[in-house]
């Protein structure tokens, strides 16, 4: 039986088309953590034109990025399943779809099946596997290709919010969220940039065009012959390689951990907490009659915090004494008390104040927090790992923003919504600190190691290098 190169065979080109696809990540980034981030503009807008409280808009918001945390390993799956260009392209399709579909809402519910679950599932389908992607492309240069991946989502943050306000005001909500949606297609041209390694590997050695009609299981990692075939079985087989590589992804084990569970714990809390202040600052400037524009920058203000800081944070060397667990639960504790004290901030200049002080400490621990997760498991089990913890974030960022909406309904101020992130954020920077406590213990009956066995410090080694990869 004929069957392609495996995907741990093909060797990176560490360039050469990469880079093209590291042009289509970037696209992917920046239209959906760019834009999600900046969607605090349309706050307001979506109260007052659908006459509901600030409970039930949060929901946009909390539905969509819950989705998106929720099916991010069906994407994965799917991608390592019929290919990574038509997994990212179908989810650019989706995710205009669901901004089209919103522009033409007559009640609130539309929005949430717009926005919260169409984009939400869109936004799935592209983000993870086009980071994914990116990785199999490069070794050497991985560390440039995924800080150049991920600035895609810093400059669309920093852009987008001042042209959301300008959409509004002259096209009004359902014209701008068109217009959004027109942006999301850029997505379907992402994943057209998008080649997969196999395929790149192929073209190298073999010079045959009629490679896609051998049929084969293995033949299923290649999107060009899955797309080809129609067959029945070939179907049947997709779908259940795609069970088993969903499957294979969530081994609920890990969660057996002590440290682990507390490192879960802290980042449910962190989630539960995370999206309320970029949601929330633009519509408490408004409140303090701060001018649409002006107010829409504070949001561009974060974004630039945010960036610098992941940038630094990816040049801080490791230390021994002060680890990545403490350095991720110091900047989660200063981001808690930066959110405490910015009910202090009445003015713009104090506003602009506090967006830097949350992003410098938000664009600190965001980076680390993976890294983290993989000094835990160890490599072998972070794949796993990683989608334990996308479905706890999805969970907890369901019902965070429509609480500190609760909140500001129930109080008639925000400083309450701002409050209750920052006491979160405390807490869950405090509790990373419990593992440095066990830490004193013998190293041979660390609750935390017994299920990874002899090789954890040999693992935990070879992450050192991918840990400063994943903080830019």
């Amino acid at each position: 039986m004929t069957s392609p190169t495996p995907q741990s065979s093909p060797q990176p080109p560490d360039g050469g088309w990469g880079w093209m696809v590291v042009v289509g990540a970037f696209i992917v980034s920046g239209c959906t953590a760019g834009i999600f981030r900046s969607l605090g503009v349309f706050f307001l807008t979506f109260s007052r034109q659908f006459q509901a409280s600030s409970a039930e808009t949060a929901w946009i918001t909390s539905i969509l990025m819950s989705v998106t945390y929720f099916l991010s390993p069906v994407g994965t799956a799917l991608a390592s399943t019929i290919g990574f260009r038509p997994t990212v392209m179908l989810g650019g399709v989706l995710s205009a779809a669901g901004y089209i579909i919103s522009g033409f809402a007559t009640r609130m519910f539309h929005l949430y099946l717009g926005i919260g679950c169409l984009t939400g599932l869109g936004y799935a389908l592209t983000l993870s596997p086009a980071m994914a992607i990116v990785g199999q492309y490069f070794t050497k240069r991985r560390a440039l290709a995924n800080s150049l991946t991920l600035l895609g989502s810093s400059v669309t943050s920093m852009s987008f919010p001042p042209l959301f306000q300008y959409l509004m005001d002259d096209y009004g909500l359902k014209g701008a969220l068109l217009i959004i949606g027109g942006i999301m297609l850029n997505m379907v041209v992402a994943g057209a940039l998008i080649r997969p390694l196999e395929a790149y590997s192929d073209r190298k050695v073999e010079n045959g065009p009629k490679t896609a009609e051998k049929p084969g299981k293995n033949g299923m990692t290649n999107s060009d012959t899955v797309l080809e075939t129609n067959t029945t079985k070939k179907w049947s087989a997709a779908t259940m390689d795609f069970l088993k590589t969903f499957w294979a992804q969530m081994d609920f084990k890990v969660m057996k951990i002590p440290a682990v569970a507390l490192f879960l714990t802290s980042m449910f809390i962190v989630s539960f907490c995370l999206i309320v202040p970029p949601l929330y600052i633009v519509p408490r400037a408004k409140y303090l009659q701060i001018e649409d524009y002006t107010a829409a920058s504070l949001l561009s203000v974060i974004s630039i915090a945010d960036m610098v800081s992941r940038l630094a944070v990816g040049a801080v060397p490791d230390n021994s004494r002060f680890g990545r667990l403490d350095q991720f639960g110091l900047s989660l504790c200063l981001l808690g008390i930066s959110n405490l004290l910015s009910p202090l901030a009445k003015t713009y200049p104090a506003l602009v104040a506090y967006a830097i002080a949350h992003g410098v400490f938000y664009g600190a621990f965001i980076p680390i927090s993976l890294t983290c997760l993989a000094e835990l498991v160890g490599p072998k089990r972070l794949p796993s790992a990683i989608g334990i913890l996308m479905s706890v974030q999805g969970f907890a960022s369901l019902s965070g923003p429509p609480f500190a909406g609760w909140l500001f309904d129930e109080t008639k101020s925000y400083d309450a919504t701002f409050l209750q992130a920052g006491a979160g954020f405390l807490l869950a920077g405090l509790l990373p600190f419990l593992l440095r406590l066990r830490k004193k213990r013998p190293t041979d009956t660390s609750g935390s190691l017994t299920d990874m066995g002899d090789t954890e410090k040999a693992e935990t080694g070879i992450l050192l290098v991918p840990a400063r990869e994943t903080s830019v």
